[in-house]
């Protein structure tokens, strides 16, 4: 991770002058890249236990002294220490050292080198004369010109310097005085100066950085930034590695602004399946929302005026392995007010990065940072061969109706019990059948029990069983043509508390039932071509012409409850026609065996479909004498490995115009350039076109521009430009970013083995 300085701005001049230099400067003079991680202990060696076997050209020894001189092609082993020098004096009494003449000592993946060197090869202490010390884990090198091994892992000089490039003039190097460095802990440094090559560039009185080669507690590198809403922001996180098996993080912010915002982040990981990661925020904030224009500034428009300073953010999600065959999933999500994540979106705790680590961990988001009911939700599941049973309890937490007097009406799921089927063989009959059950029951807050006109705006409480039951004969007409009809059952009761019907009707006990009828008919034909190019040898264009039919029956469903969508089942009488075209290249390959292998790739599939509906057709004053729906089609096709086509569309067979259109091309090269451009349309509501393009300069720089246009109103959304330097031992990029809101500089630079600083 990185240093972060953020700021808005809509003049470049005054953001460069007054926060990018100011905080760079800060930022060099008080740099704490720590980078932290768990302890694991290296297996224990037992110095006094050691061998040291010595070898060289010639070697002399005096027995009063006990001390060995060996000349010319000097090696000492022992353990996993080896010493090579050109000359050695070696005492066999106390294994002190002294060596002279392109000495090099390696000790584990460590390397000394140097001129001359006292060393203790037992308590690992000494001098070294004009030496260097490379950690191989890090790729860190340390000069200096007198340096003392204070230990096993633990190095001063007076005068060093530090880097990670290879080479007798570094592109980078860091020089200063009183350097002191641990292995698997930090390194510190007074008077400091950044080298970019032979180039004084910066200056800072105190420097620290992570020598860490495994995981281990410490602090991590803090971000700083500035905005608006903020003020100057300084949050800096400390790492606790608990154990093999869970670590923590803990966070303390200041912000300038706002006042003193703490959290902390819990992971764990029991096996392959149970884990979990829970995060919490707490600020005590400075500034409410109290209507005026005085805090205009602190206020949303899209929520309600904001009152309270204690404001918080509880968020985790966890996988167990229960007994019996069970597992369990737990997600929470509860927020103090509906400003705070429109507020903290960017950050080490904010909403993107705990949005992306969960997706990444779990394969579950959050939800959206603007939505104002969160859910919550507790689920039991578990699988057999050929049945699922999932148990679930829903909660939704309606953030504006909790902070205000307004009824909260949200409808809770507590719980839902699942239990479906995959298809299963009804004996020998040839018939599949296929089960999908579930309970629910229903709770709100706050209810409203009788319906007005439309039964929608009743909002009760009660218990739905819903059972669907679907049937299937698939077979084959005439060799060439496969045939599935379908019959479906569904039986749907509930029970109410209290519920008045737009009738009059409050029976606490109702029932729907119903049927659907159907059948899908379709055949397969193929063609395989010939196709000498290089990356087939031969072509299959496959295609799969279809038509199914549905029928579900009218019922009246207005004296029913209505909780979700389940409870709105419309009548259905359609038919639908499809084409579906797939195109697979086969390449013969000769192998070093001389045995020929084929090699097949899919090249894409298109598929063609529209509904026509009988139902529109009958009804057609409703249905404006229109029963045809618009033709869709969907695509992707990756005819190259360069190339990448991905389209849908919907065309209006009425008025001849696309009502959807959404296209999207990528085009690649080996070394790494892309362009990639996207067409958004949707008819009266959107039309947008964005493009980016990234483009490798060299094997080290990557330069990328991009932007978005809203083609409707003719205004640019967002526009991106940067460039990425990635060297072998440091890294630099820089970013760009315009909007109609905003304008954002974000620069970052990388030094490995130390970390990453920058201004955003």
């Amino acid at each position: 991770m990185g240093s972060v300085f953020l700021f808005k701005n809509r003049q470049w001049s005054e953001p460069v002058r007054g926060i990018i230099l100011p905080v760079v400067r800060i930022l060099c003079c008080c740099l704490i890249l720590f980078s932290g991680s768990a302890l694991t202990a290296a297996p224990f060696e037992d110095p006094e236990a050691v061998v040291w076997n010595l070898s060289a050209n010639t070697v002399a020894y005096d027995r009063h002294t006990d001390v060995y001189t060996a000349q010319t092609n000097v090696v000492i082993t022992g353990g996993k220490t080896r010493l090579e020098a050109d000359y050695v004096e070696f005492s066999n009494a106390t294994k002190d050292v002294l060596a002279k003449g392109h000495v090099k000592m390696i000790s584990g993946g460590d390397v000394i080198s140097c001129n001359t060197m006292q060393v203790n090869l037992i308590t690992e202490t000494g001098l070294i004369d004009k030496g260097t010390v490379f950690i191989q884990e890090n790729h860190l090198y340390i000069h200096g010109e007198q340096i003392r091994k204070t230990g096993k892992f633990t190095y001063d000089a007076q005068k060093g310097s530090i880097t990670s490039c290879d080479g007798d003039t570094p592109d980078w190097k860091i020089t200063g005085r009183d350097v002191k460095v641990t292995i698997e802990g930090y390194g510190f440094a007074k008077d400091t100066v950044f080298w970019a090559r032979n180039m004084p560039s910066l200056y800072s009185p105190f420097l620290a950085f992570p020598v860490k080669t495994q995981r281990q507690s410490g602090l991590l590198m803090p971000e700083i930034s500035t905005s608006d809403r903020q003020g100057f922001v300084y949050e800096q996180p400390f790492f606790w590695a608990i154990s093999p098996e869970s670590d923590a993080t803990f966070y303390t912010g200041y912000l300038s602004d706002r006042g003193l915002k703490t959290g902390a982040e819990y992971r764990y990981v029991a096996d392959d399946i149970s884990r979990g990661i829970w995060q919490v925020d707490f600020l005590s904030d400075d500034k409410i929302d109290d209507g005026t224009s005085a805090t205009k500034d602190y206020r949303f428009e899209s929520t309600p005026q904001r009152t309270n300073t204690d404001r918080y953010w509880l968020r985790g999600k966890s996988d167990q392995v229960l007994p019996h065959g069970f597992s369990a999933r737990l997600d929470v999500d509860v927020v103090s007010d509906p400003d705070y994540l429109l507020e903290f979106r960017e950050g080490l705790s904010g909403y993107n990065t705990s949005n992306r680590i969960f997706d990444d961990e779990f394969g579950r988001d959050l939800d959206e940072y603007d939505d104002t009911v969160r859910k919550n939700s507790l689920t039991l599941y578990r699988t057999w061969n050929n049945f699922a049973l999932n148990i679930q309890t829903l909660w939704y937490d309606d953030v504006i109706a909790r902070r205000t007097d307004i009824d909260d009406t949200t409808l809770q799921t507590l719980p839902s019990i699942e239990f479906d089927s995959s298809r299963l063989d009804v004996g020998t009959t040839g018939i599949y059948y296929k089960l999908d059950s579930e309970f629910r029951s229903f709770f709100r807050q706050d209810t409203i029990d009788t319906a007005t006109r439309r039964r929608k705006t009743a909002k009760v409480n009660g218990q739905r069983l819903d059972m669907y039951h679907r049937f299937y004969y698939p077979t084959r007409l005439a060799k060439a043509f496969s045939f599935e009809p379908f019959m479906g059952l569904r039986g749907t009761a509930y029970h109410t508390d209290s519920y008045t019907d737009i009738h009059g009707e409050d029976d606490p006990f109702r029932f729907r039932g119903l049927y659907e009828l159907g059948g899908d008919l379709s055949t397969r034909l193929s063609r395989v071509f010939t196709a000498d190019t290089f990356f087939s040898d031969k072509i299959m264009h496959q295609i799969t012409p279809g038509i199914s039919y549905h029928f579900q029956p009218y019922e009246d469903q207005e004296d029913l409850p209505f909780f979700d969508r389940l409870d709105d089942i419309q009548e259905v009488n359609k038919l639908t026609w499809s084409f579906t075209n797939r195109f697979i290249a086969r390449k013969s390959v000769t192998g070093s065996d001389d045995v020929i292998r084929n090699n097949y790739r899919e090249l894409g599939w298109i598929k063609l479909f529209q509904d026509y509906s009988i139902k529109d057709e009958r009804d057609n004053l409703e249905a404006e004498d229109r029963p045809w729906s618009d033709i869709q089609l969907d695509a992707i096709v990756y005819p190259f490995s360069f190339l990448s086509l991905r389209t849908d569309l919907a065309w209006s067979p009425y008025n001849y115009h696309f009502t959807e259109l959404n296209l999207n091309t990528t085009v690649s090269t080996p070394r790494g350039d892309a362009l990639t451009t996207s067409y958004r349309y949707a008819l009266d509501t959107r039309e947008s076109w964005y493009t980016r393009l990234d483009l490798r300069i060299t094997r080290s720089l990557t330069a990328y521009h991009s932007f978005e246009k809203d083609l409707e109103s003719d205004t640019t959304i967002e526009t991106r430009t940067g460039v990425r330097l990635n060297s072998a031992c440091w890294s630099m990029g820089l970013e760009v970013q315009e909007s109609d809101l905003d304008t954002r500089i974000a620069f970052m630079i990388g030094l490995k083995g130390i970390g990453e600083f920058g201004s955003q």
